[in-house]
């Protein structure tokens, strides 16, 4: 029996809450435009299948969540209990003075904090913690847009048809305007030679092509209109896309090709993948990321490597080999990214991959795009730092990692941080990032958007990989310790580079944040996150410290420079993430003003105690 996905809407005793109204047949405010001989799943026959045909694979829908919480998020045992997870791998978690202060929540970022690390924020601030709100999943909801609707899976017989593909002129124009745009060098997810094929193979009748490849190459058109038709608004034909139903459609095809493993399905898995993405569901993205590197794997993209012909075109054979190897470097850079940002360890281990560079990547990533030219992909990170990144969550973030001693720990941060340092002075001094951002840095007029965004994702990727190399010094214990007075150094300095890594991260997307492109806000989003709590915690450590003030007031900023950074579309899903940080920034701002004002009223008390 085929598995098919289908909305489903969330329940509350017998009332539908948030139930999306499909239109009729004659809606034209729904448009999906169609070729002859294919019929869309919205404009079908309006009759519903008896309920006897429905297989219902997460149970029923009356307890099915929109939004499945992570571990740390279901109901209030999440903010009473989070050693539920802690104790284990440090990654992902809150270290801090050698104490598990908590968790990072794989699905948006938000810390949940352990009981002890409440406690310890009331002696620090006189003032009892609010985190509980945040962590209670409770958050209304009361509006659905096309992207929150949440899949359950069905039989077959619930679909008449299969999903139906837009007219091939609004393809071909999508097709046209993705190659052209600089998103496709940053995600080189079609090659546009491959993709011909793929639109053929799509678009051919029925009994002129294996039905497996028909099916596969129909998937991955319906996922690549539904992503060019969201980056290329102004392409010729993207009006006419409903990217959302399209991205449905290319889901119910994917349970018939999975068996398929070839990179037209890989491209599928990628463009959906990043579809989530976009849409801010980032568990949903991460499952996406997992299938795609088993693919990749199945593939051999994680070993081939063949030189590429300078004098002649490429073969059919060589495009695909090429193509593959990319698909495979995409991977990778998502793959270390979302490791260190939702604390699961990599999918990709770099010692069973050939991680030979492209030829001519350190040299072509800062050259300008040339017309006509075959250019290597700059892709959404640095590839060496994306392997720097890799050594880092393995050395330690690892539960071996565990086993180390302080001693051991602070040599290994000491090691990467100079691989850190040399990778920094490889970059052209127009792009290398800066030691540390003050307040009165400026940022060049830069009026191409490409080189805008990579020179903010060098700065931010720079800092923050620093600050998560030297935060891993807060595991460190002194006391016991064969030469504590040598480790205690050891652990403030690091420290100290890491909340002046954290400060670097918020001064300098204050200055960029409007800069950025809307896709990239989900992407973005966690840097500030990776450097509030960082922030706060040596506010309350040390809240005499000459720039405790000016750290406060950058927390208070923060909220102001998430709101600032572009997003492609705001939904439902986006104004409650908007809301949740601003509660966290505000939450953050008052305990550390607290910490603050009880450190001068004890030192007010001790100097007049004094008669000083």
């Amino acid at each position: 029996m085929r598995l098919v996905s289908t909305p489903q809407p969330s329940l509350k005793g017998d009332v539908l809450e948030g139930q999306k109204s499909f239109p009729k047949d004659n809606d034209s405010s729904h448009r999906h435009v169609l070729s002859d001989g294919f019929q869309s799943s919205e404009h079908q026959s309006s009759s519903s299948p008896s309920e006897s045909q429905f297989l219902t694979i997460a149970g029923p829908a009356s307890k099915l969540k929109a939004y499945p919480a992570c571990l740390f998020c279901r109901g209030e045992s999440a903010a009473t209990n989070p050693q539920r997870r802690l104790g284990i791998a440090p990654l992902g978690n809150i270290y801090f003075g050698g104490q598990n202060f908590g968790a990072i929540c794989p699905r948006n970022g938000i810390p949940h904090l352990t009981p002890h690390c409440e406690q310890w924020i009331r002696e620090r601030c006189g003032q009892e913690p609010r985190f509980r709100h945040l962590f209670s999943g409770n958050t209304p909801r009361s509006h659905f847009s096309g992207s929150d609707i949440v899949p359950t899976f069905v039989s077959v017989q619930a679909q008449v048809k299969q999903p139906g593909l837009p007219d091939k002129w609004i393809v071909h124009g999508l097709v046209s305007a993705f190659t052209n745009s600089e998103f496709s060098l940053a995600f080189p997810l079609m090659n546009p030679v491959l993709f011909e094929e793929t639109i053929r193979l799509a678009y051919s009748p029925d009994e002129m092509e294996p039905p497996l490849e028909r099916v596969t190459a129909k998937a991955c058109v319906l996922a690549f209109v539904s992503l060019a038709s969201s980056h290329c608004p102004n392409a010729n034909g993207a009006p006419y896309v409903d990217m959302d139903s399209c991205a449905r459609d290319a889901q119910i095809l994917l349970s018939d090709i999975i068996e398929d493993t070839s990179i037209t399905t890989l491209q599928t898995i990628l463009m959906l993948m990043l579809h989530e993405t976009l849409c801010g569901r980032l568990q949903a993205s991460s499952m996406y990321h997992a299938l795609a590197c088993r693919t990749v794997f199945a593939l051999g993209g994680h070993t081939v490597m063949l030189p590429t012909p300078k004098d002649r075109e490429l073969t059919m054979e060589e495009h695909e080999d090429r193509h593959l190897r990319l698909l495979f470097w995409l991977c990778y850079v998502l793959d270390k990214d979302i490791s260190l940002r939702n604390g699961q360890p990599p999918a990709i281990p770099d010692q069973f991959c050939d991680l030979t560079l492209p030829e001519g990547y350190a040299q072509s990533r800062f050259l300008p795009r040339q017309p006509g030219q075959m250019q290597n992909p700059w892709l959404p990170s640095d590839l060496r730092l994306s392997i720097l990144k890799s050594k880092a969550v393995q050395s330690l973030y690892s539960h071996a990692s565990l086993r180390k001693s302080d001693a051991e720990l602070l040599k290994t941060i000491r090691e990467l941080d100079e691989e850190l340092e040399t990778w920094r002075t490889s970059i052209p001094e127009a792009f290398s990032p800066n030691l540390s951002v003050k307040n009165d840095t400026r940022l060049e007029g830069v009026t191409s958007m490409s080189i805008n965004m990579l020179l903010i994702e060098l700065h931010l990727d720079y800092h923050f990989l620093l600050n998560t190399i030297h935060c891993a010094s807060s595991r460190c214990l002194t006391r016991g310790s064969s030469d504590p007075q040598q480790i205690s150094f050891g652990v403030q300095s690091s420290f100290d580079l890491s909340v002046e890594a954290s400060r670097s991260t918020i001064i300098y997307l204050s200055m960029s944040a409007s800069r950025l492109a809307g896709e990239a806000f989900w992407f973005f989003v966690f840097y500030p996150l990776s450097a509030l709590m960082n922030l706060f915690f040596n506010i309350l450590q040390n809240p005499g410290h000459a720039l405790a003030v000016h750290d406060m007031e950058l927390l208070g900023k923060t909220s102001q420079i998430i709101r600032s950074m572009p997003i492609r579309r705001v939904t439902s899903h986006e104004t409650e993430y908007l809301t949740k940080m601003d509660n966290l920034v505000a939450e953050l701002c008052r305990l550390s003003k607290c910490a603050i004002e009880k450190h001068q009223a004890m030192l007010s008390s001790y100097q007049a105690g004094n008669g000083m």
